[in-house]
Formats: C-alpha cells, structure tokens, sequence
C-alpha cells in the first residue's frame, strides 16, 4: 500500500486583511508552444487582471500572435476568474523583456522593461547600446499609444517602476553605460542604479544614476509618503561614490532613499558574509521599511539567524530612516527564493517566491514535485501566520503577487507542470503563465484514508496510511490528495450540502462508499470524514510505471520518473 518515486537519468542518443490561510478559488494556465515567462499581475479597476511577461512562442496554444523576433513583451487582459479578454505581443526583431505592467489613470497600461531590437516589429528606435530600457503605453485595449527607448551604449537593465502624482513615472533599473546616449553622468562602478523620471507621454524629465566603485543592480523602486522615493537592490561596492558603508560580503542589500527629483537623503547596507539579495522594498503604516529577498549568509554581519537551507527568504524591517528594528529567515531545508512582497491592509505583508523544501524549518507542507509557489502572510512584526504551498509536479515559479479587491491574493509566475498537485491543466510549451487566485471563503472537509486490513472499520497498529489519494467533491469538481499521513482537507466555496467520494483502488471497497458534508455559512469545518479501505481477497500486485518528467529532445538526455507501487492486498 505504499507509493515510492524514484528519478534516474538515461542518456539517449535522442481587500479586506487576510488573517486565515487560504485555498485555490480558481487558476488558469496560459501559453503556447514556446517559452513563456510570466513576471508582472495587478488587479484592474474592472476587477480583472493585467498580465505582463515574455515569450518567444509563436502562434499556438493561447497565442493569437507570431512571435516578432527572440522573445517578445506578451500582455494579456483577463476578466476577474481568469478568463483572457484581450492579449498584445510587442516586439522587434531581437529579444524584448516585459518585467512590470500596471493600469493608469486614463485606464490604459504601462508597461516597462528591457530591449535590445532595433527598428523593427513594433520597435520605432533603434536599441541604444547592448539593450535598453523600453517604456510602452498602451490603451484599455491594448493598442500602442507610444512608446520610448531609453539608454546608453551599453547595457541598462530595468526591474521596477511607479506612477507619480502628475501622471509621469520614475523608472528604476541599472545601467553600464556611461556619458552616451540618454545618460547624462558619468558611471560610478562597472554597474550602477539607474533612476529617469519621465512625464506622462514619456519624455525624460531628470535622471540620477546612484552607485559605489563595483556591482549595483537596483531590483525595487516605491513611492514614499514624503513624495519621494526608496530604492531597493544589491551591491558589492565598497565605500565610493554614493555609497557610505563597505561591503559586508559577496553581495548585500543596498536601500536608498531620495527625495522627490532623485538626490540621495540616506543610505544603508545590510547584510551577511554571502549573497544577500534584495528584491522587494514597501514602506509600512509607520512610515519605515519592509526589505524582502533572499540571503545565503550565515549569523554576521547584520545577520542574526543561520541560513536554513539553499538560500532563505530574508524579511527586514527598517524605521523611516534605514535603521533595523527587526529580522526573519524564514525558509526550509533547500532552496527557497523570495521575488515578491505585498503589503496588506492590517499592516501585515504577503511574501511570495518558490521553494523547493519539503516539510523542514518554516516550511509546513511538502514540496509538490521540483519548485512550488509559496507565499506566506506575516504581521507586522515579522511572526508568520499563515503559508501555502501551490504547485503541480514540475518545476512551479512565483514571481508576483497582489491583494485582491476582496481580501483574496492572485499569484503569478511560471509552470512546467503537467496536471499534477494543485495542477488542473497540462503545460502548453516549455513553460507557460500560470496564474492563481486564493480566496479565505471557503469551507472545509477533512478526513483520513487509511487501509483497513481486518475491516473492522478503525485504523488498527500496523495499518497503512493511503497517500496521493484522490477526494473528490462530486457537487462542485473540487479535489484534493491525501497527504504523507493519510490526512486530506477538501475546500468548498460555498455553504450548502456536498458529497465526498475518494478515489477508487483495485482490489479494494472504500467504506463508506461517500461522506456528506453541510455548511450553514462559511470558515467551518466537518472533519472526521474518514474512508476505510477495506480488502476484496488475496491479491499480489506490483504496479511500476515509467513517466518522462520533460519534453524528449534527440541528442540530448531524458529524465523520467519511475513509480512503484503495491496494488495489492498483501505485502510485497
């Protein structure tokens, strides 16, 4: 009654606060035949969703477009379960890198991120230097309204941008470049913050370019209550330049503050003896900061817990002026890599990123295959109260996240997962957008599966727990797996009566043949809805399968996964 996977490789020639956990309410596999990254989602006015990523996939699968060159900007509108209303693919003829799309105040869109096409496609400038920063407005229905090419000659690289209250924006990136081009200054080390505040239709306005004697990369950029801005990145550099503190290892978290037009107020470097990278910067009710990525450094430094696993996520709380009041290393025994940071209405933070850890440290659930999305809610203080683990059986990864109008979270990011764990629908190509919705309205059914070897309706010393077992809802479709102990919990969306029906084994009768469940309202549970299985006669059956992990390619190796299980009703 037991299911083992082994993996080998064989070479071929060939709105509200969010205070409880939540559960899928609805998700939604998006691509084609290629590669399809998905790195940008926020909440639109008409309760929809924009999605902003890259692909370099032609016209298949959910792709209306040809690809214009490498990979693209692919922007897709939905409506609020998911559903795709409109989609744009812009581009030229070399590789374009969508990194951050929001709605404006006209009810068009924003979208900002790197290229490096010359005139071509979509693209009406020639690239600058190796690539450039690429800002293009579009209207509510995705039309290109105008556009921007903005750099050097050499490469500029952009991760962050917000709306300013005179309809402009401040972009926020990294540069090489020096004197050429767009840029004004000239370099301060071999890569430095790139800040350009540009005004409604896209011309530039200022720009700073912030950085010590080595590698800055700037990955975050917010408004600050003061009409400023903080800066959020990493940096090798020690005292140059703009900057006032040595580093403290291979790289650290490095925040600036500026005012409103871009000169430095303050500065800070925060880290431990290794890679600290700094992904996310909000500012919190009390006028300080929250600093999220993720950290391999050990105790020192500014680092006060051990690393866990792989890297951690690494949360750090700043007053308004940069000083740390607190820290968290959350994370479990492998890798664990934090990309996004939202905050919520009580004052409390969602962070969202991918793990690759099982039930280890922080983490409370086991890993779904390779890497799975997993976000977390914690207070204001740091003090985890929730987390959810989501993904299928490949490799799963989370790179945005926003609270929802009502009090839900919608996660973002990449899926090579077939249906599998939490996976309702294949991937399309290599990988697709993969987009999910939680909700904290729901309800929930929990049991245990367990082989009742001597039928006598208990789960006895020495009889199996069943996992990777199937629970259906048979009302709604709704569905979960039984985990390591046997145990499943099974959310309903709605109150009212359903019924429970588990997967049905060879050789086996479950008793009973279904559980009923009733709901007067919603957040209740009916637990104790255990199935018995119970065994039809004396059978000996070893099942083994063999299952590729990944699409074949001749010439290259192949992963599979070989499974072997006991379907029988004796020991094997």
């Amino acid at each position: 009654m037991k299911k083992h996977f082994l993996f080998f490789l064989i070479f071929y020639s060939l709105a509200s606060s969010i205070t409880v956990a939540q559960v899928i309410e609805w998700q939604n596999n998006i691509g084609a035949l290629g590669d399809d990254w998905l790195y940008s989602v926020q909440q639109t006015s008409d309760g929809g969703y924009i999605l902003g990523g890259v692909s370099n996939s032609s016209l298949s699968g959910d792709k209306t477009e040809y690809s214009n060159g490498g990979y693209d900007y692919w922007v897709i509108k939905t409506n609020d379960s998911g559903d795709i209303q409109w989609q744009n693919s812009i581009g030229g003829s070399g590789d374009d890198f969508l990194y951050c799309v929001q709605q404006t105040v006209d009810g068009g869109y924003i979208l900002v991120g790197e290229s490096s096409s010359n005139i071509s496609g979509d693209k009406t400038e020639n690239c600058l230097g190796w690539a450039d920063y690429w800002v293009v407005k579009v209207d509510a229905g995705g039309v290109i309204q105008w556009q921007n090419t903005i750099g050097g000659d050499e490469y500029e690289n952009i991760q962050s941008f917000v709306q300013t209250n005179d309809g402009g924006f401040v972009l926020g990136g990294s540069s090489q470049s020096g004197i050429s081009g767009d840029k004004t200054e000239p370099n301060n080390g071999f890569s430095e913050y790139w800040i350009v505040k540009i005004d409604s239709v896209g011309n530039i306005l200022w720009q700073n370019g912030i950085g010590g004697n080595e590698y800055n990369f700037l990955y975050s950029i917010q408004n600050t209550s003061d009409n400023g801005f903080i800066l959020g990145g990493m940096s090798t550099s020690n005292i140059s330049g703009d900057k006032s503190e040595n580093s403290l290892g291979d790289f650290d978290y490095w925040i600036v503050k500026t005012d409103s037009v871009g000169n430095v107020q303050w500065e800070n470097t925060i880290g431990g003896n290794l890679i600290d990278q700094l992904m996310s910067v909000k500012q919190s009710q009390d006028g300080g900061y929250v600093l999220g990525g993720f950290s391999r450094s050990t105790i020192s430094g500014d680092k006060t817990e051990v690393c866990l696993g792989g890297p951690d996520y690494w949360i750090v709380k700043t007053d308004a002026s940069g000083n740390i009041e607190w820290q968290n290393t959350i994370g479990g025994s492998t890798i664990d890599e934090f990309y996004a940071l939202d905050a919520t209405y009580d004052g409390g933070f969602l962070l969202g990123g991918f793990s690759w850890s099982s039930i280890s440290d922080d983490k409370t659930e086991n890993s779904r295959g390779a890497a799975d999305y997993w976000v977390l809610k914690i207070d204001s203080v740091g003090n985890i109260l929730w987390q959810k683990t989501v993904g299928g059986n490949g490799r799963d990864e989370l790179y945005a996240i926003d609270q929802t109008f009502d009090g839900g979270i919608v996660l973002a990011g990449r899926s090579l997962s077939p249906i599998s764990g939490d996976k309702t629908e294949n991937c399309i190509g290599v990988a697709d957008y993969w987009i999910v919705k939680l909700t904290d309205q729901y309800n929930s059914i929990s049991g245990r599966a367990f082989g009742d070897l001597n039928s006598n309706l208990v789960q006895d010393f020495g009889e199996p727990d069943l996992t990777n077992l199937k629970i259906i809802e048979q009302i709604t479709g709704r569905f979960s797996f039984s985990n390591q102990n046997g145990e499943y919990s099974l959310s309903t969306l709605d109150s009212g009566s359903f019924v429970i029906v588990p997967q049905v084994l060879n050789s086996y009768i479950q008793n009973p043949l279904t559980q009923n469940a009733y709901f007067s309202g919603i957040q209740q549970t009916d637990s104790l809805n255990n199935f018995a299985y119970q065994p039809q006669g004396v059978f000996n059956d070893l099942c083994v399968s063999i299952t590729p992990t990944g699409p074949f390619r001749s010439g290259f190796s192949a992963t599979y996964m070989i499974s072997y299980e006991n379907v029988g009703t004796t020991s094997i």
